[in-house]
């Protein structure tokens, strides 16, 4: 075997055991290392395909969407997994941008891959798929939040049914993602969705007073009327908060992800206190808010 040979050789290698071994930092450097050597080869671009998924893994999208660019040239000539691995790359890139339409053109040829080699069976889905699947949530999920209730929308409840659908579209995308049972996946859905559930509340507690509630009786129970109304947000969004820090615990999963959640959790337990405050100091009942809030 030839020096060449046996220098990429111990590159894949020693790549493939800092992977195994979770030490990402190290395996990163040596699959780059392998695909410079191995520029234009089948061997090199599976380097670079087990580079962008540390990438990803790591929450480097940016760096991680150039690597997918570099593959993407040569899609065709990898596996449905590999294609998977790159489109979503790509995708998540964009979506770090704000850019939710182009990332939807490489997330659903990654979901036209899935669909045509029947990848996604019942049950427990690879990796790669979780990836797939989160980029979608994100998608949904930016597309869901660009719906806002301030100004006051000419027909609000329509407006407040097309964020409620997106947000239960992501929210489905996020479960898909977590049947991977991988706990770094998990724990980076379970904090999306007790987001969407927590800034949902936010945005509707924003909305402005209506101009027929032109007295202080009935400001105050339209004030009373949406507190009572959306406080359930907040409770679907605790709860998965505290899903995700039990699944956190039980895993031993230690991530950025497990901390903002924590940081969530305890943002939304002074949300509930401060809501319960603010119905308190409120001269009605909830009989009056639920009649006032059937009115308008």
């Amino acid at each position: 075997m030839r020096s060449s040979s046996l220098i990429s050789a111990a590159l894949s290698g020693a790549g493939d055991a800092y992977d195994r071994a979770n030490e990402l930092e190290a395996a990163l450097k040596h699959y780059e290392l392998h695909a410079s050597l191995e520029a234009g080869t089948a061997r090199g671009r599976g380097s670079l395909v087990r580079a962008t998924r540390i990438l990803v893994f790591l929450g480097r999208f940016r760096q991680g969407g150039l690597i997918a660019d570099r593959l993407l040239i040569k899609l065709d000539e990898l596996t449905p997994f590999e294609r998977i691995a790159v489109l979503s790359a790509k995708a998540l890139a964009l979506l770090e941008r704000g850019d939710d339409t182009h990332a939807s053109n490489f997330i659903e040829k990654g979901r036209d891959v899935v669909e045509s080699n029947r990848l996604d069976a019942a049950g427990r889905v690879p990796r790669d798929l979780a990836q797939l699947y989160y980029a979608l949530g994100e998608s949904r999920r930016l597309r869901a939040e660009r719906i806002v209730f301030v100004p006051m929308p000419p027909s609000f409840g329509y407006v407040l049914e097309a964020r409620c659908q997106l947000l239960l579209d992501a929210q489905s995308a996020y479960s898909d993602s977590m049947r991977a049972y991988d706990a770094h996946w998990s724990a980076m859905a379970g904090f999306r969705v007790a987001e969407l559930y927590q800034r949902l509340h936010q945005d509707l507690l924003a909305v402005k007073t209506p101009p027929s509630a032109d007295t202080e009786r009935k400001r105050q129970l339209f004030e009373g009327a949406v507190r009572l109304r959306y406080s359930v947000l907040l409770n679907k969004a605790r709860g998965m908060a505290e899903h995700t820090l039990a699944m956190a615990q039980r895993t031993g999963e230690h991530s950025d992800w497990v901390e903002r959640t924590r940081k969530a959790l305890n943002g939304i337990e002074k949300s509930i206190a401060e809501e319960q405050a603010a119905l308190a100091r409120l001269p009605y009942k909830r009989e009056d808010f639920e009649a006032y809030f059937a009115e308008m």
